[in-house]
């Protein structure tokens, strides 16, 4: 089969990627193969393609890309039942190995594609929400009737924590850099937004919430966020680290006596630990699909 794969890293992505022949992938126990119709691509991919240490310390050149994918059941193993060969399904790689025109994924980390979804769009969905759920859902056990402030609103993760965000219950403030990205995260569901190129967030988040906070933040780039988002939490808030900021390193610093006046918790989460709880997470957010039409644009 033809994949896509990395043999060069490229600070400046002068090093294209190469088109390979590689041996086609058999379905093992619980896996189905999928024949790929389209495929994700998140900033963790750019990370990879630049060779960051964090990122690529685990992987041996030449290599594929890619963690979301859509496509059609080719093939299922031994004991992958609740599937059959021409369904539509999009779902999670945890291998990230997407980049090709066959795909195993595990049965648990595939859903269908809902009813109206294309192939293009249902590929944008897996990392998203799934982020989205792990943040709110799991590690900040979110409450309807509180507020959510969104870093980052008019990307991926962003949109889709604004979406399930209202579909919980909550209201939802969001930080973007342009009035076209505010117009876009409030077509989408969030209460307010702060641009937070002119105006400084932890104060306008206060301001819109009496002077409170937000009770949850969830950041995509702690890295220029994090001792900002002290400030801009409630009491006992909650703060859930989703990712570093595209293309930057993995430190900061942070003045701990905001963390400690406040008695806030901090996470950090990662895609790889849903593994336990992956079909839990895939069950609620089917049962969402029922009621809300929960989307990531392309």
């Amino acid at each position: 089969m033809k994949a896509m794969r990395v043999h060069t890293y490229s600070d400046t992505f002068k090093e294209p990627m190469v088109l390979d022949d590689i041996p086609a992938p058999e379905p093992g126990v619980g896996e189905i193969l999928v024949k790929v119709k389209a495929i994700g691509v998140n900033p963790i991919d750019l990370s990879i393609r630049r060779g960051l240490a964090n990122y690529v310390s685990h992987l041996q050149l030449p290599h594929l890309l890619g963690s979301e994918i859509s496509g059609e059941v080719e093939a299922c193993g031994e004991g992958a039942v609740n599937y059959a060969k021409g369904d539509k399904i999009f779902g999670y790689c945890p291998t990230r190995d997407a980049y090709s025109e066959y795909v195993l994924l595990r049965e648990n980390y595939a859903s269908p594609i809902p009813e109206g979804v294309s192939f293009t769009d249902a590929a944008a969905l897996s990392v998203g929400l799934q982020t989205a759920w792990h943040a709110l859902v799991i590690q900040s056990k979110v409450s309807p009737g509180e507020t959510v402030l969104v870093h980052g609103g008019a990307g991926g993760v962003g949109i889709a924590t604004i979406q399930l965000a209202k579909a919980l219950g909550c209201r939802v403030l969001t930080t973007v850099s342009s009035k076209e990205k505010a117009d876009f995260c409030l077509s989408y569901g969030a209460d307010e937004t702060i641009n937070y190129r002119e105006e400084d967030f932890p104060a306008r988040a206060k301001e819109l919430t009496g002077g409170a906070g937000a009770n949850v933040i969830v950041d995509v780039a702690a890295c220029d966020n994090l001792s900002k988002d002290f400030d801009a939490a409630a009491l006992k808030g909650r703060i859930v680290i989703v990712g570093m900021g595209t293309g930057k390193g993995p430190m900061t610093t942070i003045a701990v006596s905001g963390m400690m006046g406040k008695n806030l918790a901090v996470y950090g989460i990662s895609a790889r630990n849903l593994d336990p709880v992956i079909s839990e997470v895939i069950d609620g957010l089917n049962e969402i699909w029922k009621t809300h039409d929960l989307r990531v644009p392309v």
